[in-house]
């Protein structure tokens, strides 16, 4: 006899009986689903460089027993990578180029069979496949004990030097398109004022390789920056760098300049002097 309810004549409505789960069951799947999830995501993590690692959610899961157990990972996965290349390899060789060869032979020994499997082998460690498997061998094993001894956090290098080369892609983009807002090379404009905050201003369309507390000396005044901030100026961007002029005996901390600069009359710091 089934089970179904037709067969029990059980009446029409009827709801079988299921014993619930027991809570605690359901706990320990939940915790297991969880370390799980945490565990993959801290391997994935422990690829990245270790400067990405520092901040930002990567550095809740990045730990040195994380990147311990992710580098011997990498070298057992590599190792069985090399392991099924080389299989793979020698297996084509030996139907091709090495059965050629000992078809070619009149009386092939066992060393000629020996032969062909050692040039199949010393062939398979010049391709490509053997190189990156060996290379990241080799890597897991010293991630591992790195981070084991010295508790510091390196990355795969497959990992690392394309997200690096990403990251210098994006700053060389982000570089061009803040020249293109700040437009050609012009000469500064200087803005003098009598205020008790701000008394001198600067639009220049290159960055100056000041300090933040960069002290002026300008047509026999002296003034103190006191902050700096980009700003549309005539159809493009352009660095507003506002100063306060110091007060008698203040002292003058740093390297004093003197604007635009004495030795370059050429005009690199070329100046368009108005008043407010």
């Amino acid at each position: 006899m089934g089970d179904s309810l037709v067969d029990r004549g059980e009446p029409r409505g009827y709801k079988r009986y299921v014993p619930p789960v027991p809570a605690r069951s359901v706990t320990a799947l939940q915790h297991f689903l969880e370390r799980l999830r945490f565990t993959l995501v801290a391997l994935v993590v422990s690829t990245f460089p270790e400067s990405v690692k520092r901040s930002g959610w990567p550095a809740a899961y990045a730990s040195a027993a994380a990147h311990a157990f992710g580098g011997w990972v990498e070298s057992l996965a590599a190792a069985g990578l090399f392991g099924i290349g080389f299989l793979r390899y020698v297996t084509s060789f030996g139907r091709s180029t090495g059965w050629t060869y000992l078809s070619n032979v009149p009386t092939s020994t066992v060393w000629d069979w020996r032969g062909v499997g050692l040039i199949g082998f010393l062939s398979y460690l010049l391709t490509p496949v053997a190189w990156v498997t060996l290379f990241c061998f080799v890597e897991g094993i010293l991630r591992a004990l790195d981070a084991a001894f010295s508790e510091r956090m390196l990355g795969m290098a497959f990992v690392a030097l394309p997200w690096r080369g990403a990251l210098a892609v994006k700053a060389l983009i982000r570089r061009r398109r803040h020249e293109s807002r700040l437009g050609p090379d012009r000469p500064d404009e200087v803005v003098v004022g009598d205020g008790p905050v701000v008394a001198l201003t600067m639009f220049v369309a290159r960055e100056k390789p000041w300090a933040d507390n960069q002290v002026l000396e300008y047509e026999g005044g002296f003034y103190r920056a006191v902050s700096k901030r980009i700003v549309d100026r005539g159809g493009y961007h352009a660095y507003r760098y506002d100063f306060r002029r110091l007060g008698p005996g203040e002292v003058i901390r740093g390297v004093l300049l003197s604007y635009p600069p004495d030795d370059d009359p050429t005009g690199n710091e070329r100046t368009r002097p108005r008043s407010r």
